[in-house]
């Protein structure tokens, strides 16, 4: 009787969202969109979502800017309920292999960090930590009133700091790893990495998938 054949290797990646999300079909469409990116390009890797990272109102703090006082989420903190998110994951006895978990949220992210500021307003951030990585993004700066416009913007910063947490550098090509001067610029890039970022990629994933 002959043998099945045998899946290739994916490497997984939990997805879940933080904050006040009115439209929740459009994270689940941002990942399903990656997810299919992934697969049309032969990148072995796929989101898995994990649903609502629940937070108390106390991790919200207040932001002073020109038109008053809004609402943000210290980075540390989210990066930090993120880690233990994943680590409550590797722990269940049904759970798939996930070293890296992928957060959304609607609120603005600040950081006592120095350099955090030239990334806030349009990228996110990953970090890793004891071998396992956090990736967040805020969806704030990437709002618009065009939902379509919106979900791309989106796409392109996850596939952005995903593209980190698999060694990829800032890029200079029409690239998702060509970090923006400004919305407009981000606009512009296409939803790809570039030949050479995705050589970068493909090798990346290969070498970690051998490791495992």
């Amino acid at each position: 009787m002959q043998k099945p054949p045998r899946k290739p290797p994916v490497i997984y990646v939990g997805a879940t969202y933080v904050g006040k999300f009115t439209d929740r079909e459009f994270i689940f469409e941002v990942f399903d969109e990656a997810n299919r990116y992934f697969e049309e390009n032969g990148i072995p890797v796929r989101f898995v979502y994990l649903g609502k990272l629940e937070l108390g109102p106390g991790y919200l703090i207040n932001i002073p800017t020109e038109s008053g006082n809004v609402k943000g989420y210290p980075l540390e903190a989210i990066i930090e309920a993120l880690y233990a998110r994943l680590v409550a994951e590797l722990q269940r006895e049904d759970g798939l292999p996930i070293d890296r978990l992928f957060g959304l949220t609607t609120f603005p992210l600040v950081s006592r960090n120095p350099y955090f500021h030239l990334y806030e307003r349009f990228l996110g951030i990953q970090q890793e930590i004891t071998g396992m990585k956090v990736m967040v993004l805020s969806i704030k700066p990437f709002e618009s009133k065009n939902r379509t416009l919106m979900k791309k913007r989106v796409l392109k910063g996850v596939l952005h700091e995903l593209g980190h947490s698999f060694g990829l550098e800032h890029c200079s090509n029409e690239c998702v790893m060509n970090p923006p001067e400004d919305i407009v610029d981000w606009d512009s890039r296409p939803v790809a990495y570039c030949n050479s970022c995705m050589r970068k990629l493909h090798g990346a994933l290969t070498a970690e998938l051998l490791l495992r």
